[in-house]
């Protein structure tokens, strides 16, 4: 049999389509290589990247066109991987597919069908069959009895019968030797083309904890499984050797709670030049095994801290030691490892000190190799919350950045008809008025796009005293309950310490205020500047015959074509996004750098005001011109050639001449362009 295997579409968490993640799907290739094994031909069809690509219009023809996509595979039947975010594409896909061939099998899995599988199936006719829980191992036995449909020694197996009658066996099954299945084949996907930074691994499965707000645990039953040392290093030998792959993500939640395991995976994949990033708990590591963990090619964990509160973590039952965070991340740091420490808002227990306690600590994890995120709750089925307040949930229109958007005419009254089946569209009552919640989230995610260093510098001022809680309260009684936007936060800033500060220059500069969205493929709004350090273009000296500026001549410029005409005549290059009146940011944060812990750069030290010019096509390079240059750049509003704005800036200021170098720097960095010939 010829299965198609249809990949989720969840969008990207910093909203660009250009973003969106194309890693292969871990499940769907352990689904593929089971089926394989057992005699069947398996395409896996992934339409995050046909829309990263633009050959899948992210409209209104979404599903039609990707259904016929599939339907192009001429499959025997075709299976839907769906969390909640992503039912709206497997629903609307899988009707067309209906419609175009009434018999064509339609099979779904993964969580969200797992914890609602009646409900789906009795309001969705276009789904057949509903694997539940993990069907690694009843996967082969539902594709060889589709055709006639008889699943009752299967377990975990819903479908639909004879006349329409749902119909389904017991059992939530669960693999209990994860050696056993065999290895994945990538070559599902088109590896070598997608420009990953690194693969990702299946490490293990399950989590032994019973966070209210998580359904992971549901399903996979609470069962923590981790691959032997020995498969691991196997799978990751197989993907450098077939790659050249030194850079992993082992997927698990729970990576570290079974510390045994870990050194053992440790001393296996030691000495082999592989990187590796894993997630875990900050109570399931210390310094010790961080220190062992970096040496074995550790480069990075994930912590979900999920609320600064002592008191909500009790009622989530996360149930952190969170005196651990700190020290954690700061071992973390000095033994070189990456971090992201990711909050949730919006428990319908949360009041403002607790939202508070949550900021504040994301404030105090700010660091240059620490990524902090907040994210907005989301019901989740499968959950305790979810049974406890499900009933209760009301939709606005606002949902977590992962959803499918709303791009068919029937998508939101779908999405309105059935909220028990798009809970993550959806939110629980809060003890915070919604728009807190919602602003916070917003704040957070456009201060931290600032970078750690410049963000970490602001909340030094007396005003916040270190709190960022403090600094979000205050962002929103100017700006409103509205989520701010980057004008927001530039405005508030300028208000309160003034247009020419220096610490408006910072977040002007690292928010790029009114630069363009980047294209497909760009790098976003928010690369952080203190670790991407930018070009200048220094004011020449006051004989600069004799002291010629070459300091242009290094980073972006290096190797780039040699000598410029510079008797031809240029103009000013009117593409760019100029921000003007700013400091020379990438000085300051030297100057940040140095300063000892709380300490304020004074106005003595700031230096003086230039201009940052960015081109929208490589958003994270930006230039400063000092103000001597940026006048007789400007000299070229009207096409001159550099012999004839040379002789005009000399007869003013009374210099013999200036270095062409100079002229060289503003066209390399491409300030100024080629003037268009005359008519």
């Amino acid at each position: 049999m010829k299965v198609v295997l249809v990949d989720n579409l969840m969008l990207p968490e910093e909203g660009s389509l250009a973003l969106l993640d194309v890693h292969p799907h871990l499940g769907l290739l352990a689904l593929a290589a089971v089926a394989e094994a057992d005699g069947h031909t398996v395409k896996i069809y992934d339409p995050k990247r046909q829309v990263r690509t633009g050959a899948l219009p992210y409209d209104a023809t979404l599903y039609e066109r990707a259904a016929r996509d599939v339907l192009a595979l001429e499959p025997h039947s075709v299976g839907f991987t769906t969390l909640g975010c992503s039912f709206l594409f497997a629903i609307n896909v899988a009707a067309v597919l209906k419609r175009h061939q009434p018999d064509l099998p339609i099979l779904l899995g993964g969580p969200h069908a797992t914890m609602l599988d009646r409900p789906i199936l009795e309001r969705f006719p276009q789904f057949d069959v509903i694997v539940r829980h993990e069907a690694d191992e009843t996967f082969p036995g539902v594709l060889d009895n589709l055709e006639h449909r008889r699943f009752d020694w299967l377990p975990g197996i819903t479908w639909r019968g004879a006349g329409g009658v749902v119909r389904a066996t017991d059992g939530k099954p669960k693999v209990t030797d994860l050696d056993s299945l065999p290895m994945t084949a990538y070559d599902h996907y088109p590896v070598d083309s997608l420009g990953l930074d690194l693969l990702r691994i299946e490490a293990g499965r399950g989590c032994p904890f019973a966070c209210t707000f998580c359904s992971t645990a549901g399903f996979f039953q609470r069962s923590f499984r981790l691959k032997s040392a020995g498969r691991l290093v196997a799978e990751l030998d197989r993907l450098h050797a077939q790659y050249g792959a030194r850079h992993f993500k082992l997927d698990h939640d729970m990576f570290t709670v079974n510390r045994k395991k870990v050194l053992e995976f440790c001393e296996a994949v030691a000495g082999r030049g592989y990187r590796w990033r894993v997630s875990a708990r900050v109570d399931c590591v210390d310094a010790e095994l961080l220190a062992v963990m970096a040496r074995a090619g550790c480069a990075g964990l994930y912590f979900g801290i999920e609320t600064g509160s002592v008191r909500m973590q009790k009622i989530c039952k996360k149930r952190l030691d969170l005196a651990l965070v700190a020290p954690i991340l700061d071992a973390a740091e000095r033994v070189g490892i990456e971090t992201t420490a990711s909050f949730i808002t919006g428990y319908p227990e949360e009041r403002a000190e607790d939202q508070d306690d949550t900021l504040d600590m994301i404030g105090r994890s700010f660091a240059p190799r620490c990524l902090t995120q907040l994210h907005i709750l989301a019901p989740e089925p499968g959950t305790p919350m979810w049974d406890d307040r499900g009933k209760d949930i009301r939709y606005d229109g606002y949902g977590g950045p992962f959803n499918a958007g709303l791009v068919g005419p029937d998508d939101e009254p779908t999405v309105l008809g059935h909220p028990d089946l798009f809970q993550t569209y959806y939110y629980y009552p809060a003890e915070l008025p919604r728009a807190h919640h919602i602003f916070a989230v917003e704040a957070v995610d456009r201060l931290r796009r600032a970078g750690p260093a410049i963000v970490g510098y602001l909340l030094r001022a007396p005003a916040y005293s270190g709190r960022l809680s403090r600094l979000v309260g205050a962002l929103r009684m100017f700006t409103g309950d509205a989520p701010p936007t980057a004008d927001d936060v530039v405005a508030y800033l300028a208000e309160t310490f003034g247009d020419d500060h220096h610490v408006t220059s910072l977040i002007r500069y690292a928010l790029r205020d009114r630069a363009p969205d980047p294209e497909p493929g760009a790098t976003p709004d928010g690369a952080q500047p203190d670790e991407q350090p930018d070009e200048q273009i220094e004011q020449p000296d006051e004989q600069p015959d004799e002291q010629p500026d070459e300091q242009i001549e290094h980073g972006a410029f290096a190797g780039r074509a040699g000598g410029v005409d510079l008797a031809r005549p240029y103009q000013l290059n009117r593409t760019l996004h100029v921000l003007s009146e700013i400091h020379d940011c990438d000085a300051l944060l030297a100057q940040i750098a140095r300063l000892a812990p709380g300490a304020w750069l004074d106005a003595a030290e700031v230096g003086e005001l230039g201009t940052y010019v960015v081109d929208p096509g490589d958003p994270r390079t930006a230039y400063w011109i000092a103000p001597g240059v940026q006048a007789i750049a400007e000299l070229f509003d009207e096409p001159h050639t550099c012999d004839e704005v040379s002789e005009l800036v000399c007869a003013a200021v009374g210099v013999p001449s200036l270095p062409p170098s100079m002229f060289e720097s503003l066209i390399r960095a491409g300030l100024l362009v080629a003037a268009a010939a005359a008519p």
